[in-house]
């Protein structure tokens, strides 16, 4: 029989964590486990949501603080309501911030509840977010869970697994076609393009990948840069940032902003090389795109990068907030187009084979499945001392 699954992001804005959740939901086989969504603002997400055909509802997901504890209240009221009256059978939180209300709602009506952990955070932040319990952890990478096992010896330890992102999979283009779309964007059609793709944010490297840029642009005329994304958190503020210094250094002719587009994963063709040069990523969308684009990427050896990346053979890995060492490899894979084509052929390989949609999928459930099946429910904070 068909099991429903009550999933509950907060989504402040649309980033990677949304992205991965969207595909996530298109992952389940709907003869065994339906989904329906509770968002915490009414947004890029939900919208994307609804385009799938999945009920969405919108609802205020804080935790329960002493200042303001009617607000929480009201938040783990929500939670019960939306999976009381779709009778669900188990409650799945997108990350840890959003855990709390959901995590009270599972407790009350007795069912599993499983936890997204993507970001990393203090023993204090994952014992005060994960309250009351839950069921089971999903990490997105090693790296991460590693952390969080360091840091919280004990919590999570029998109750965790890693189950990376999925990613879908893209058609291989044609020369026109690869032509037309960079014709479309404006881009040049005889220059190697090298990107960065995803959130605009200072963590993720930008100033690096702006520096790494100036550096090039100091001994090779040839590559011409983009930035797909945007800085949807504070709207667009550190995007506007990133183009002043762009002008400010003189490269305004040699860069284009493309901003947020929901087609972005289709787009990484169009690009030769990806930049990634984070300074913290758990595992990271932008990676897994262009590798299943086929593209080669120069990352950061920070995080899950690596857990994707193979260097010298998919990719290669940089220092983080190492300018120099990111153009140089960056470099090297602008001016060699057989390198370029033969590392990307086994990145999207890789990705295939490692990070599908239907991998992650088929894991997911095999963990909803063991949940279901053995009435796994939260421990209580004194069975879990």
């Amino acid at each position: 029989m068909t099991k429903r699954v009550l999933f509950v992001a907060w989504a402040p804005f649309f980033s990677g964590a949304e992205r991965a959740l969207l595909l996530t939901l298109g992952s389940l086989d709907p003869n065994r486990y339906e989904p329906f969504v509770l968002a915490g603002t009414d947004g890029e997400f939900a919208s994307q949501v609804r385009a799938m055909g999945i009920p969405c509802e919108v609802a205020s997901l804080l935790p329960l603080d002493k200042s303001r504890p009617v607000a929480g209240l009201l938040s783990i009221a929500a939670v019960l309501k939306a999976a009381a009256r779709r009778r669900i059978s188990l409650i799945h939180t997108n990350e840890a911030p959003s855990f709390q209300p959901a995590g009270y709602a599972a407790r009350v009506l007795r069912v599993p509840i499983v936890t997204h952990v993507r970001f990393p955070v203090s023993a204090a932040g994952y014992r005060w977010m994960l309250r009351p319990d839950f069921s089971y952890s999903l990490f997105v990478s090693h790296a991460l869970r590693t952390q969080a096992m360091t840091e919280t010896p004990g919590f999570f330890d029998e109750r965790s697994d890693v189950l990376y992102d999925g990613v879908e999979g893209q058609p291989v283009w044609s020369r026109p076609e690869l032509e037309r779309v960079r014709q479309e964007l404006q881009l040049p059609l005889d220059r190697p393009i090298v990107a960065m793709a995803g959130q605009v944010a200072e963590v993720k490297g930008i100033w690096d990948f702006v520096e790494a840029a100036r550096l090039m642009s100091l001994t090779n005329d040839d590559p011409f840069f983009v930035v797909l994304g945007d800085d949807l958190k504070t709207g667009g503020q550190t995007r506007r940032a990133m183009e002043e210094r762009v002008a400010a250094l003189g490269l305004r002719e040699r860069f284009r902003f493309l901003g947020f587009r929901t087609d972005a994963p289709r787009l990484v063709q169009a690009f030769d090389v990806i930049a990634v040069p984070s300074h913290v990523e758990p595992l990271g969308n932008a990676t897994l795109e262009a590798m299943a684009a086929g593209r080669p990427v120069v990352g950061s050896r920070v995080g899950g990068i690596p857990e994707m990346i193979v260097d010298g053979k998919t990719g290669r890995l940089v220092p983080p907030q190492d300018p120099r060492a990111l153009c140089e490899a960056l470099l090297s894979l602008a001016g060699d187009a057989p390198l370029r084509t033969r590392l990307g052929a086994a990145a999207r390989e890789r990705a295939t084979v490692t990070f599908s949609v239907e991998a992650h999928g088929g894991r997911l459930q095999q963990t909803y499945d063991s949940l279901c099946s053995a009435g796994a429910r939260p421990r209580s904070r004194k069975a879990a001392a």
